[in-house]
């Protein structure tokens, strides 16, 4: 849903990052939850083609910022690249600390932004704050999957406008 959502935001163009979405446990090329489809849709985002995907080292090694859900995932990420640690982020904390750092410049590569993004943490080796995480809504209910896709609408939408070069 993150995925298929700050894609949303982003809309298409020259100078937008590519978003990928990929799993930390996930077994084969599973489709998205029928809760996930049907609560994005409403929205006008597509879901229904969405693929699982698991986590490979390479998708991290090219990956200029790495967003995810939970420090479980976050975890997942340093076992497999320690060197990602400085691109990889919670969803809420991201928006939090590029809010303090500010929109992203123009001439500015997606890379640049994260380190300086990365740097405003302070020196703080734990991933965000618990307020941050954003659990899996696997196995709830609709209500649950709706609200997860108001907070990722709040989310995203702000993250879109701060990549989002100025000009």
């Amino acid at each position: 849903m993150s995925e298929a959502t700050l894609r949303h935001f982003l809309g298409a163009g020259d100078g937008i990052p590519v978003v990928a979405s990929v799993g930390t446990s996930v077994a084969g090329e599973v489709p998205a939850t029928k809760h996930a489809v049907s609560v994005l849709a409403k929205r006008g985002i597509g879901l229904s083609e969405h693929r699982s995907r698991h986590l490979e080292r390479d998708d991290l090694v090219s990956a200029d910022l790495i967003i995810v859900m939970t420090r479980q995932h976050e975890l997942a990420v340093g076992l497999l690249d320690p060197e990602a640690r400085s691109r990889t982020f919670l969803l809420g904390e991201l928006v939090r600390l590029a809010g303090q750092v500010g929109q992203r410049l123009s001439g500015q590569s997606l890379r640049e932004w994260v380190w300086k993004i990365n740097n405003a943490r302070g020196g703080y080796m734990i991933t965000g704050r618990l307020a941050d995480e954003i659990a899996d809504p696997y196995g709830e209910t609709v209500e649950v999957y709706e609200r997860l896709a108001v907070r990722l609408d709040g989310y995203c939408g702000i993250l879109a406008r701060l990549v989002q070069c100025q000009v």
